[in-house]
């Protein structure tokens, strides 16, 4: 016959249950606090990981959303509105895992600056603008899913793209002038390579809203692209660049102020070894310049002007006939 334990004995055998877990947790626990003393550090990734800080993008992004907001605003016809969200500084595989397939990706280049970045538009953005640009009432009705961008939608956006570029550019000049080259377009992240994928990118986003449509464009910059301009980037304050009239003046006077040294030479001859041992005094030697030629004047041995020689309150003078422009 089957034996029923009282409330007091099942008790007891959890109470034993839980004495008999205890010890085994414990020692788990303090096996891994042991391996968890020494943590790996990962070189190559200390970059990306670490928290770098641009204040620098706050300037540039917000100079970028206001031009943004308006550029879209006066191309569509339509109230656009945008927001920045903070910029991330990540690897650029888990960026390209953020980007969907199909996705307008535009690759451009920024002189002087060494290397490509990338315009990333989502796809809902494109067929948005592509849908208010060809007169549809109802936006946000296209089917995005299963198709890639027709000729005709990529003429569209390349509009579009062509002056977000212009308003990034702008964007830039209050930190460092900038140039940018539209590069070529794609759709799959997987084409769009611009670094290592192990490399840390600058990713700076910006959410837009189209009536009741909201997309997102991203621009995604290498850090080795920004290397050269990183401590501006990295100040928390902007110097005012408008120029000081004084202090122009007084540069100006400075520079002015320099003594040239300006050698003017009348011409030259080609002399054997012989013809140089056998020259005496009272000989001529001719120079392949004529009396009414005009001379040239050097400054660092680069040629500047050309001028007609002569004599000037009792000195050897120059008297300039034509500047000489460089390329």
């Amino acid at each position: 016959m089957a034996q029923v334990l009282s409330q007091d004995e099942i008790d007891a055998l959890l109470g034993g249950l839980d004495e008999a877990v205890e010890p085994e947790s414990e020692e788990q626990s303090q096996s891994g606090e042991q391996e968890g003393d020494v943590i790996p550090y990962d070189f190559a990734n200390a970059t990306a990981m670490s928290r770098v800080k641009f204040p620098g993008f706050a300037i540039i992004n917000d100079h970028f959303n206001r031009g943004l907001r308006s550029t879209l605003s006066s191309i569509l016809r339509v109230m656009v509105d945008s927001s920045v969200v903070p910029i991330e500084v990540i690897l650029f595989k888990d960026f390209l895992k953020k980007v969907p397939v199909p996705s307008s990706l535009h690759i451009i280049k920024m002189e002087p600056f060494r290397g490509h970045a990338m315009l990333v538009m989502d796809s809902q953005l494109v067929f948005c603008i592509v849908e208010i640009f060809l007169g549809s009432t109802s936006i946000g009705q296209s089917r995005i899913e299963g198709r890639e961008f027709t000729s005709i939608e990529q003429r569209l956006i390349k509009r579009i793209v062509n002056s977000i570029l212009k308003d990034w550019s702008r964007a830039w000049s209050s930190i460092h002038p900038v140039e940018i080259q539209y590069v070529r377009s794609e759709i799959n992240p997987q084409f769009a390579k611009i670094i290592q994928e192990e490399d840390a990118v600058i990713v700076c986003k910006f959410q837009l809203d189209i009536e009741e449509m909201s997309g997102v464009i991203y621009i995604c910059l290498p850090v080795s692209l920004i290397q050269p301009i990183k401590s501006k980037l990295q100040k928390s304050f902007q110097i005012d660049e408008t120029e000081d009239p004084a202090w122009r003046q007084a540069m100006l006077k400075n520079v002015l102020d320099i003594p040239v040294r300006v050698d003017v030479p009348l011409g030259t001859a080609e002399l054997t070894g012989t013809d140089i041992l056998d020259l005496e005094v009272g000989d001529i030697i001719q120079l392949d310049t004529r009396v009414d030629d005009l001379l040239t004047a050097l400054i660092k041995d680069q040629p500047k002007f050309l001028g007609q020689p002569g004599i000037y309150r009792g000195q050897k003078a120059l008297k300039i006939e034509k500047v000489l422009l460089e390329e």
